[in-house]
């Protein structure tokens, strides 16, 4: 280590204690506001509120309860843009075909056998942060990229190669990613179309029962609480964002074989 690199560190975890004293000390005065702003407080109030029902998404994550039913919509929109983009990122490099064969052996074995001890844990972790993320802090999009990061770790360890070769290809994580923005869709209109069929008033992403519609999605299972429709649009929303952040980083690592064989048949050029 140089003298600059000395000063470099030396001068950050002077900052990081300067910063933590004047926190402490009060100096940049009250973090938090002295005073919730209404909508605030009955998003903190409503979340998880079983004795007032109508207002409640029945979901003890503020955030996703805020993300997936008070302000649904939204979150829906923004999952289809991501959508668009990953079909964009496809259809620009179309044409091309996963070849086998053509990369290199991987990292050493020492790295590979500590892959193949963490590969599990980090799939559960993925999927634990999507299905709780109506309970804990966490959520779809955060599982599914953390699930993603399991395919970037298997290309990089063992290659690209590996991964193809265990049927994830681009093909087939597109069909999983529409998949999963179809369950999404699905989701926000099921008790519409159930209010449809039975001649009851509902509301698209209705989760609980409102004012004037009386469905409502099951807001236990046994003894736990599912938040309705969002432990639904937590699962679907891991499966497609972890199918499309994998699906860019194979299209985005194209290697040179696949570039030129796409080019000869003159498909980038249609």
């Amino acid at each position: 280590m140089n003298f600059r690199e000395v000063v470099i560190a030396v001068s950050i975890a002077l900052m990081v204690l300067l910063l933590a004293y004047v926190i402490e000390a009060g100096g940049l005065g009250p973090i938090a506001p002295q005073r919730l702003r209404e909508l605030a407080a009955s998003y903190l109030l409503n979340t998880y509120n079983p004795w007032n029902i109508i207002q409640s998404a029945q979901s003890l994550e503020a955030v996703t309860a805020i993300v997936w039913d008070y302000r649904g919509i939204d979150t829906f929109f923004e999952t289809s843009v991501l959508f668009i983009s990953i079909v964009g990122v496809s259809l620009l490099f179309r044409g091309y075909r996963e070849k086998a064969g053509i990369s290199n052996r991987g990292l050493s074995e020492i790295v590979k056998t500590s892959t193949k001890i963490l590969s599990p844990l980090i799939l559960i972790s993925g999927l634990s942060i999507a299905i709780h993320g109506h309970l804990t802090p966490g959520g779809g999009f955060q599982g599914g990229s953390f699930i993603a990061v399991l395919l970037v770790l298997l290309s990089v360890v063992f290659s690209l190669d590996f991964v193809v070769e265990r049927g994830l290809s681009t093909s087939r994580l597109l069909v999983l990613r529409s998949l999963g923005l179809l369950g999404v869709l699905a989701t926000s209109v099921a008790l519409l179309v159930v209010g449809l069929l039975t001649g009851v008033n509902a509301y698209i992403f209705q989760n609980m029962v409102r004012e004037g519609a009386s469905l409502s999605m099951p807001p236990w299972f046994l003894d736990r609480p599912t938040g309705g429709t969002l432990l639904f649009f937590n699962v679907f929303e891991a499966l497609a964002v972890a199918a499309g952040l994998s699906l860019a980083f194979i299209v985005l690592s194209l290697r040179r074989e696949e570039v030129e064989e796409a080019l000869e048949k003159g498909e980038w050029y249609e």
